[in-house]
């Protein structure tokens, strides 16, 4: 199925048969990515009083308890409330309607803080399509290595993240949603700052876009982009797991939009 849709001021079509999940399959039996932590995700099966929720060890079905942190484990969405004492959730904070969003590949600069590779203001502005009305961005990490969908972050090289001066840019255009194949916007151990995910949601020392309200953003981490899905323009679904939180697991899908006219 395709669809012709109205973006002020262009006009594009949808194709909703050709769709790609950028979520990492979290599988709590096998290999899985880990960050800010060495415990992976798991499962057990479900034990209450004689039951046991696995017919290999003589119960009647499957029942499994999972056990995993949205922030640590597979791909997920946050919200504000990542940051604020108000138990802020995802679900009922961030801009709910799918966006038109542009994937860009970027290949990270070495020498940034404790020695983390960092996405520049000028590799962003060369990429990206600011002349059409995009509300979500898309960023895939060059090389692409599919080793990061069972990394565990915290035995590996430092990962890259957004210098300030790139994400002070990012935060002052009309978007809506972030998604980096990273774990996180900011190093790992950055005594608490948490200053790159702060100036996405504008809680830092400048303002967001006239006409928007940067405390809606979301930003989600730890996706996998293949190299078969091309640069370009895209229709982003992020689907929100129901579990309630500051984060949660999402498998966000990408539907490639081709500009009628403009």
């Amino acid at each position: 199925m395709k669809a012709e849709m109205i973006l002020d001021p262009i006009r594009v079509r949808v194709d909703f048969t050709a769709g790609e999940a950028i979520a990492i399959p979290l599988d709590p039996h096998g290999p899985q990515p880990a960050f800010f932590t060495d415990k992976p995700a798991s499962a057990r099966p479900l034990r209450s009083g004689d039951y046991v929720g696995d017919v290999r060890l003589g119960g009647t079905c499957n029942a499994e308890v999972i056990e995993l942190v949205p922030h640590c484990h597979g791909t997920h969405t946050e919200c504000r409330g990542h940051l604020t004492h108000e138990r802020l959730r995802v679900q009922e904070t961030v801009f709910p309607e799918p966006a038109l969003a542009q994937l860009i590949s970027v290949t990270p600069k070495p020498g940034g803080e404790q020695g983390y590779p960092q996405f520049t203001r000028a590799d962003l502005e060369a990429a990206l399509r600011t002349d059409l009305p995009l509300e979500a961005i898309v960023v895939r990490t060059l090389p692409n290595d599919p080793a990061r969908q069972s990394l565990a972050y915290e035995h590996a090289p430092p990962y890259p993240v957004f210098s300030d001066e790139a994400m002070a840019w990012l935060a002052s255009l009309p978007l809506k949603h972030l998604l980096v194949d990273a774990p996180s916007l900011d190093p790992a151990h950055d005594a608490g700052r948490l200053r790159v995910h702060r100036l996405w949601w504008c809680m830092a020392e400048h303002a967001g876009p006239a006409g928007l309200d940067c405390s809606r953003r979301s930003a989600t981490e730890m996706i996998f982009v293949p190299d078969a899905v091309e640069d370009g323009l895209y229709w982003l679904e992020l689907g929100l797991s129901p579990l309630l939180g500051d984060a949660t697991p999402s498998r966000p899908i990408l539907y490639p939009v081709e500009v009628l006219d403009q």
